[in-house]
């Protein structure tokens, strides 16, 4: 494996039996795949390994595998396909177990799937559906292997990664259920510049905008999937804060009204009406209890 893929992996099979394998492979220029039969084992990629510039994606034909890659894992089982990026860290634990693994153009398939890093370790289903259609495009060229030429080689090596598209688009629903990393960074952006300017009174979605370089359309679809809105969510980061400052020792003797004012209300009457709102009592009455 290590002499026609060049792949640096550490793999362990433990101390109950040496490790075992079968392999039957297909190794040109522009295309390289293997069925390969295995003892079980545990395989890994250091985090340095950061050379190759091809993806692993795998059927599953018999036995179970246990993969792991970017925070995610899945149980892969007979008839489930995963993809996995060679270029980062990534681990598989398994049983006895064959399977069918195609080196994918790390280039090639960004072209087609920008975001396949976040569909890696993600099980996906061969026995029908969008899975289906690369199930059957990979059948038949491992069929097809001892009489290939390299002009049809290439041409395959060119059409994977759209049908491995297809077949990636069944992460698409479990990935809209998740933020992705760019969304989780643009909200602590937004959120960190909200606290730091919470007594400006004349804080709004427009003036976020300006500092986060993202249009207020952008920054309101953000708060979508949130529990509260931009806004609301502001009005209830600036209660907090005033909460806070009326049980302070330090700031006993400081009025309501200053207390409001410092952290961006602009009218005291309408600042104890969502004080009490959030909190079931009057600052004054809070500051009594709780002071």
């Amino acid at each position: 494996m290590a002499s026609l893929f060049s792949i640096g992996l550490s793999l362990d099979s433990g101390k109950d039996e040496p490790l075992s394998t079968q392999m039957q492979a297909y190794c040109g220029r522009s295309l390289q795949f293997a069925s390969i039969r295995f003892s079980p084992h545990e395989t890994s990629a250091p985090a340095t390994h950061k050379d190759t510039r091809r993806w692993l994606v795998t059927v599953q034909k018999e036995g179970e595998a246990h993969v792991s890659q970017g925070g995610r894992s899945a149980r892969v089982r007979p008839g489930d396909m995963v993809l996995i990026d060679l270029a980062s860290p990534f681990h598989i634990e398994t049983g006895h177990m064959v399977t069918h693994s195609t080196y994918v153009d790390s280039e090639l398939l960004r072209r087609v799937v920008p975001d396949a890093h976040l569909r890696t370790a993600r099980r996906i289903e061969t026995a029908g559906g969008p899975g289906a259609i690369f199930r059957a495009m990979n059948d038949e060229m491992f069929g097809m292997a001892s009489d290939l030429d390299e002009n049809t080689a290439a041409r395959i090596a060119q059409a994977l990664p759209y049908t491995l598209a297809v077949a990636l688009s069944l992460c698409d629903k479990e990935m809209t259920a998740l933020p992705s990393k760019l969304h989780v960074f643009h909200l602590e952006r937004i959120r960190a510049f909200v606290r730091d300017n919470l007594h400006d009174s004349s804080l709004d979605a427009e003036m976020i905008s300006q500092a986060v370089n993202l249009s207020t359309r952008h920054i309101y679809q953000l708060f979508t999937a949130e529990q509260t809105s931009l806004m609301k969510w502001v009005w209830s980061e600036r209660l907090e804060r005033c909460r806070e400052d009326l049980v302070s020792r330090q700031l006993s003797n400081r009025p309501i009204g200053e207390v409001a004012y410092g952290w961006g209300f602009s009218d005291v009457a309408h600042f104890s009406r969502a004080f009490k709102e959030k909190f079931d009592m009057t600052p004054r009455e809070y500051r009594k209890v709780h002071g």
